[in-house]
């Protein structure tokens, strides 16, 4: 039942954003927080996704469960704003508490493309309204669930629809009061000629992520790998596989990744306009 309210909430956060979008009054977001360029400006889009497990860096956000996720983009030739919102549902392993709620992710970014390459440089903060987190003894503080986060990526078509790209990202003091986190992520895409209306992409990821160990954070790497059909011009469907390996036992409650970060199928879809 809570899961259902924490989805409802976050259905609620999105259509709230989408209206006011097609009302002219804001943004839109892109489903895989990211936005694309614009050759005018502004430009904006909405999006609306329904998956079977929301993964966030290799973990289950919503224990293994279905979310759903929204969000809006305005777009300006090099200058992006967005606002993206899912459900999620925390247990203990990853120390806040049985909760569930709201992902909220505003941010703000600049696009330009730099001697053949697409230079992104992003800043987001992801919030969790309502959301607390549990008393930490040693420090006399709550653990806090919201946190701050900037992006540094690049990428590049290096053969005709072949594009390989990476991602750093640096936090200041990372999800649960951490401290300081980095994170690396370096991908490559296919795309494929459309056939029969249906345009096909096959993509993977592999990321790491380095926490401050001092503060309760962790070393840990990740990958995906699927394929992704973009059908009908407005939406598309992401089958995909998700996992992690050298998490420490230390950093999981009973040592082990059952439900929480082991390997995992999800599917996705995604309407976007």
């Amino acid at each position: 039942m809570r899961a259902m309210v924490g989805a409802m909430r976050a259905l609620g956060a999105a259509t709230a954003v989408i209206v006011a979008a097609w009302a002219g009054t804001a943004p839109a977001a892109a489903g895989s927080k990211d936005a694309g360029f614009a050759t005018g400006g502004p430009e904006f889009s909405v999006n609306a996704t329904v998956t079977t497990d929301y993964r966030f860096r290799g973990f289950t956000q919503t224990r293994e469960n279905t979310a759903l996720q929204g969000g809006l983009d305005v777009i300006w030739p090099h200058f992006y704003v967005g606002l993206w919102a899912s459900s999620v549902s925390f247990e203990n392993p990853i120390g806040f508490g049985d909760a569930d709620g709201v992902e909220l992710v505003p941010y703000i970014g600049l696009k330009r493309d730099i001697f053949g390459y697409n230079i992104d440089l992003r800043a987001m903060y992801y919030a969790y309204p309502g959301m607390r987190g549990l008393f930490n003894v040693d420090t006399g503080t709550l653990k806090d669930a919201d946190y701050f986060e900037l992006m540094l990526g690049w990428s590049r078509e290096v053969l005709p629809q072949l594009t390989l790209g990476t991602k750093v990202y640096y936090s200041p003091d990372y999800q649960g009061k951490t401290g300081q986190n980095w994170v690396v992520e370096s991908g490559v895409a296919r795309k494929f000629g459309e056939f029969r209306g249906v345009a096909p992409t096959v993509s993977a990821k592999l990321g790491s992520s380095y926490g401050d160990e001092s503060k309760g954070g962790f070393d840990y790497y990740y990958w995906n790998a699927g394929v992704s059909f973009v059908f009908a011009n407005y939406f598309e469907l992401d089958l995909r596989y998700f996992d992690t390996f050298d998490v420490p036992s230390s950093a999981l409650a009973g040592g082990t990744c059952a439900n929480l970060c082991d390997g995992r199928f999800v599917a996705r879809i995604t309407f976007e306009n």
